[in-house]
């Protein structure tokens, strides 16, 4: 009688939202761009031949003059996510069926990973890695750790310490979409991560929401609702604000509902599991039957969502989201790359691919195109059968090179690299050098560009000195310090420069 009562009366809960302007229609997708991609072959170097690309079946299409290389392949790759740049301008990536983190260290800046380090391990589904400073922080599907290292000439963060603890929270642990994906703001200090919802469309409690700590992971509040999925998380470089996207649920057909990019808002609602894109309500039959009777409570939920930065292709599932950081290509100035897994339950398949997110500005709220930037991933479009590599993890490099990891089929790290300009760093130098190393009575350093920021920060994490550079170089007197390790970092937050020098008298 209630689901009855409900259906009866569901025109009157839905009229209001018909105000609103978005009575039922042609869902509004972000415009598609086909990018003016150019298919290439992807260079394999000796070393990672085990993986067996074909080089002609195994293609992708990019940008012109863009490039695409192999960066690390191996056994010791398993279902690799998301990745973080870490001192030294490594790259870490987790490595989620090893239950590890791996660094992959390029030292003589050739293109391909040197080798690969277990740099911390002992993660049961560790879906994410960041750094702040020289501290590591892992996300996995029963909390945060924090992680720091003995030795700093190495990259094995064998110092350990859980800050958040879902075991002893309500209903967090078990069901699907398993994943956290974290966030640091570094400026407010806080520490946002995602939990995604345990079903497919249900009413959960704690599950399907972002989640806002202090960065030792106390203070645990709600930060948003609604998001049933959000695998992709991150803070904008200039505006600070936290981005999220969403992977959508099943069983509402091929366009239904498209998956979303969106600030995240203290507060906000985003739909899950009653509506989607700006107060749509979903048919509530099949296995959404059970979500009956929408309640005023419900209602009121749903009129708290706003319409969406971007709608992109439903099921397309998308992962990593990735904000360029001042200095990129022109094309590529104001935008997010964001990487499409694909999902299972659509026909003909979607994703596979990376896209590029355009904005008129840091301001701009809505994207103006989604643009294909790497394709190929699946060589027939009508038939799933065909996708040989799933991208997920996403880090964009001071140089603009693009690295993308794929979890699923054929495994590996790709580096998309951009021709050479004179606008862009040529990454194959590093943004400053340091030396001597060992040091004793000072440490000069040699920037490529004026206008930087170096810091100093001692074993503890303190910074003990700065420096604004006004020309290529500069000296720091080391005279009066301990012996030890000492870390200088130039750049942002989000991709720092990091060079580690020992002083030694």
């Amino acid at each position: 009688m209630n689901a009855l009562l409900c259906l009866l009366t569901l025109p009157t809960l839905i009229a209001p939202l018909i105000a609103f302007g978005q009575e039922p229609g042609t869902i509004p997708w972000t415009p598609k761009d086909g990018g003016d991609l150019v298919q290439n072959s992807i260079s394999v170097p000796s070393k990672f031949s085990a993986l067996t690309l074909s080089p002609t079946l195994n293609q992708v299409s990019i940008p012109r003059g863009w490039t695409a290389s192999v960066f690390f392949a191996g056994a010791a790759l398993d279902k690799g996510r998301f990745m973080s740049w870490g001192p030294d301008s490594v790259l870490f990536v987790a490595n989620m069926n090893r239950g590890n983190i791996l660094a992959l260290p390029d030292a003589d800046g050739d293109g391909i990973a040197d080798t690969s380090i277990v740099a911390a391990q002992g993660f049961s589904t560790g879906h994410d890695v960041r750094f702040w400073r020289d501290t590591m922080f892992v996300s996995q599907e029963s909390g945060v750790v924090k992680l720091w290292r003995t030795d700093l000439s190495k990259y094995v963060y064998d110092q350990r310490q859980i800050i958040i603890d879902k075991a002893v929270q309500p209903n967090q642990i078990g069901g699907n979409h398993r994943t956290r994906t974290l966030v640091l703001d570094t400026i407010r200090m806080k520490l946002f991560l995602s939990v995604g919802s345990r079903g497919n469309a249900d009413r959960e409690s704690n599950r399907g929401l972002i989640e806002e700590y202090e960065m030792d992971g106390s203070g645990r509040r709600v930060y948003a609702l609604g998001t049933r999925n959000a695998v992709g998380m991150t803070l904008h470089p200039r505006t600070g604000k936290l981005w999220a996207n969403n992977n959508g649920s099943d069983n509402q057909g091929n366009n239904v509902p498209p998956e979303w990019v969106d600030i995240v808002r203290d507060g906000g609602f985003y739909g899950y599991p009653f509506a989607y894109h700006f107060r749509r309500f979903y048919p509530f039959t099949g296995d959404y039957s059970d979500l009956l009777p929408i309640t005023q409570a419900d209602t009121a939920l749903i009129q708290r969502m706003a319409a969406p930065a971007a709608l992109v292709d439903a099921h397309c599932a998308p992962m990593s989201i990735v904000f360029t950081e001042n200095g990129a290509r022109p094309e590529h100035q104001y935008g997010a790359f964001m990487a499409m897994r694909g999902s299972w339950n659509r026909n003909p398949p979607s994703g596979a691919k990376i896209v590029f997110l355009a904005f008129d500005n840091d301001q701009d709220t809505i994207a103006n195109s989604v643009r294909d930037f790497c394709t190929g991933f699946i060589t027939d479009t009508t038939n799933i059968g065909s996708r040989w590599a799933r991208p997920v993890g996403l880090a964009v490099s001071a140089g603009g090179s693009v690295f993308i990891t794929s979890d699923d089929t054929k495994q590996f790290i790709l580096k998309v690299t951009p021709p050479r300009t004179t606008d862009v760093l040529d990454e194959d130098r590093s943004s400053f050098e340091m030396y001597p190393n060992p040091a004793g009575e000072f440490v000069e350093c040699e920037m490529l560009s004026s206008g930087s920021t170096i810091r100093v920060y001692n074993g503890l994490g303190k910074i003990i000195d700065e420096s604004a550079v006004a020309s290529d170089r500069v000296r720091f007197n080391t005279s009066a310090w301990p012996n030890g390790t000492y870390i200088f970092s130039s750049g942002s937050m989000s991709h720092p420069q990091v060079r580690s020098i020992i002083i030694s008298r």
